[in-house]
């Protein structure tokens, strides 16, 4: 099929490779899977094929690195990228969302989310799995408020208030419940924020953050 999604998977772990193959024929019934089980067999496979979705381990042989984004994207520029492993640390997810992963989905999270980061990927968003996304949120609601400040952005005390919402996990629509505006509102204030910091999304907010502000997070 000349349109088929083509998904890589390099795992090194057969029961993983099948568990993943088996949820792909169930939710992804037009999907084709190609599998290899080091960095250098993925690599020759994007090579000789077009791959629409990379997920990937990093504890893998050849691998075990942030670099290997790099690698693959060496080779195929826009493929997405869905991390996909046993480690679950701020620091991993972090470090390679920083050098382009398109999501990074920790195997301890319920197997039926890798589906819905599969699809959400597929489609050009970003996922990161509900506990670890609060982990990251704990590592740095530590006075975001007052550091962002010094750190002379001229935030308005409604652009620190929803600094600090969204760094709680609040959607915009809860902000605009909470604040009593408009989500049309939050919105516009969002889109000032993230243009103040110089970001596009929350992740490169955080990623922001964790660079020039690391008082934030030294005690964590």
């Amino acid at each position: 099929m000349e349109h088929q999604t083509k998904i890589l998977i390099i795992e090194d772990h057969d029961i993983v490779i099948w568990a993943l193959k088996n949820m792909l024929s169930k939710d992804f019934p037009d999907a084709c899977s190609y599998s290899a089980y080091d960095l250098g067999q993925g690599l020759c496979i994007l090579e000789e094929t077009s791959i629409n979705l990379v997920v990937m381990d990093i504890d893998l042989p050849g691998g075990n690195s942030p670099r290997m984004i790099a690698a693959i994207r060496a080779i195929q520029p826009q493929v997405p990228i869905l991390v996909y492993t046993g480690l679950t640390d701020v620091e991993s997810s972090l470090d390679y969302l920083a050098q382009g992963a398109n999501g990074f989905l920790s195997k301890r999270a319920p197997f039926s989310t890798v589906s819905d980061a599969i699809r959400i990927v597929l489609n050009g968003g970003r996922y990161l799995n509900a506990s670890l996304q609060t982990a990251i949120l704990e590592r740095f609601l530590v006075n975001p408020l007052g550091s962002a400040t010094s750190n002379n952005y001229d935030l308005t005390s409604r652009e620190k208030e929803i600094i600090a919402l969204l760094f709680k996990g609040k959607w915009t629509k809860e902000i605009a419940e909470e604040l009593g505006l408009k989500i049309q509102t939050i919105s516009a204030y969002k889109g000032k924020i993230l243009e103040k910091f110089h970001v596009h999304n929350s992740i490169e907010l955080l990623l922001k953050i964790q660079k020039e502000m690391p008082e934030l997070i030294k005690n964590h």
